[in-house]
Parts: structure tokens; sequence; C-alpha cells
């Protein structure tokens, strides 16, 4: 006698192993779920800067090789971890030191660190042992350390931190989450053949080799001229040329900007007509925050295509050049 129900059975079980397919598809295993990326900061509310890759020193004991991004944004802006993970570092800033956190996280098996800078408390929400889930508020944007306006640094290590360092921008276009399309914009930086940067010591040695252990070829004053190339920097010496003279310069003292005897010099602005404070550089931007007629700009970040990067009572934001006049 034929058995007839040997098709359905067969039917059922493929059905089954379809179902078993789509919904393994279809929900992701916790493994999964945990390497799915967020991005650091909220979408519109930043824009790049200093990209991965060799540049200049920025400000004085700056890397000369940056390996990681920076997102210019808010001070005091939310914070997110890019993945689930675990804190393994939160350190607040000490003296010349940045604040930052690590979270140390898996994805395919691979350990990565990812590492946020320069909050001015970087134990404000999070300690060393705990967990966070992506998406997670971790710090808030700061400027402690070597930085020049407040914005977070970014840095991916894979392996761990201090093992091998990746590109954050690429790194995490690769797990769906893309800067470029949620910056504001790119501030453009390219790398220069050549970087100028002045002594800021009012005597500067300039070494035969990288550290104090080597012989002083020249003794210059500040504000001296030095030129040096992209990337280039050992055991926080830089190589100089000055005049006819190769040598190496502390970092500490070299900077790309001259001071004056009382430190860096600053330029007070004044807004010459009631204006809007945009969240990019040009008219086409959102407004931020109403100007006033007379009101004095002190703190100015940056100089982008024909406007500033300034902070009007706290609040950071864009000014046309028009709209301003030196104080």
């Amino acid at each position: 006698m034929t058995d007839r129900r040997r098709p359905v059975r067969r039917v059922t079980t493929l059905l089954a192993g379809l179902l078993a397919v789509a919904l393994a598809i279809a929900v992701p295993t916790s493994a999964q779920a945990a390497t799915k990326a967020k991005l650091p900061l909220k979408a519109e509310t930043f824009y790049t800067s200093s990209m991965y890759g060799p540049r200049c020193l920025p400000v004085a004991n700056a890397s000369a090789s940056h390996i990681g991004i920076d997102l210019e944004a808010q001070n005091n802006a939310p914070i997110y971890s890019v993945l689930a993970g675990t804190v393994t570092h939160a350190v607040n800033p000490k003296g010349a030191n940045a604040g930052y956190v690590i979270v140390r996280s898996s994805v395919g098996g691979v350990r990565y660190d990812v590492v946020y800078v320069h909050m001015a408390k970087a134990t404000k929400y999070v300690r060393a042992g705990k967990k966070v889930k992506a998406g997670q508020r971790i710090a808030l944007v700061g400027h402690s350390g070597p930085a020049t306006s407040p914005n977070l640094h970014l840095e991916v290590w894979k392996g761990g931190y201090g093992k091998t360092h990746v590109n954050p921008y690429t790194w995490l276009k690769a797990r769906g989450v893309s800067i470029a399309k949620a910056r504001i914009f790119d501030q453009g930086v390219k790398t220069p053949k050549s970087c100028t940067y002045y002594s800021t010591a009012s005597r500067l040695n300039i070494r035969s080799g990288p550290s104090t252990g080597y012989r002083v070829l020249k003794t210059v004053p500040r504000n001296t001229k030095m030129i040096s190339k992209p990337g280039k920097k050992t055991n926080n010496f830089v190589p100089v040329t000055v005049g006819k003279t190769k040598g190496w310069a502390s970092a500490a003292y070299v900077s790309p900007t001259k001071v004056g005897s009382g430190g860096t010099t600053k330029v007070t602005y004044v807004v010459k007509h009631s204006t809007w404070l945009r969240t990019g550089p040009s008219t086409g931007y959102k407004h931020v925050k109403a100007v006033k007629k007379g009101t004095k700009i002190t703190v100015v970040y940056a100089h982008i295509k024909h406007s500033r990067d300034v902070s009007v009572g706290g609040t950071r934001g864009f000014l046309l050049d028009m709209r301003l006049r030196r104080g």
C-alpha cells in the first residue's frame, strides 16, 4: 500500500527549512546585533576637519600622523558609542593631556578598541568595566588637551589599543555608517608638501637627533620660522630646517602660528550688522542663533572659505567675513 503522507512530510520539512533560513536572515543573532554600528555624533551637527593620515601639527605637541578623524561640533554635544562593548578606560584630562574613553568591542571575533578623545570629563557617564550599547551616550564633546576647538577625535584600533590603527571613516562606512552623509560639510583640509612652524620658547634648541641626549646644533629665539614635513615626528621631536641647519626640535615648542610675549595673539571682531550664526560657511546653511549688531567675537576656531568658525555666547557656528570688522 502506498504511503500518501510521505509527500506531505517532505513539503513540511522543506517549509520548515525555508522558514528557519528566513528567520536567520530577518532576526540577527546577539553577535550580529552587538556589531551593528552607530554614528558617534548626531547627524548634521558636526563637520569633518582633520582626517586620517599624515598632517602638519595643528597646535604645539599635537600628533603629526593623524591616526583618527576629527569631528568638529558644539561644546558639550553628546557622544555615542559606535558599537556595543565594554569600557576599558575613562580618563579625565590632566594638565596638557586630553580626557578620553576607550570601548572594547568584538566584530566577527576580532577585537576592536574605539577611542573617543577631548572630553572635559570622561567619567561623567561611564567608568572602566561598564558595558554599553551601540548608540548609548558615553561622553560630551570638549576640547581638553592639544585641541584648537571643541571636537571629537575618533580612533579605531584592530586587535586592541596600541596594536593596529585603521581609518575610522572607511571602517565605519564598511559597517553601514556614513560620516560623509551625516556631516554638515567637510573642511577639505589637504596635506601640504611642507609644514611651516614657529618656535614658542624664548630659546629653543635645535638638536642633531630626536631627544635631549643629542648635541645642540643651534639655539633659536621665539617666533623663528622652521620648515618640516607632514607626518614626521619621533619621540615627541619633529625634524626641522632653520636656514641651512637641519635638525630636530621638541614638539612641545613648535607651533603653526607665531606667538607674542603674552602668548598666542588673539583678534577681536565686531559684528557690523545683525545677522545669523549658521551651521556652515555660507548663507545656504541653517540658522543656529541670531547675532546682534555690535556683538564682540573673541573666540575664532577657523577661517573657512569666506566665513569664520566662531563661538558666540558659548554657541558655535559660522559668520560671514563681510559681517565682521576688527574690533
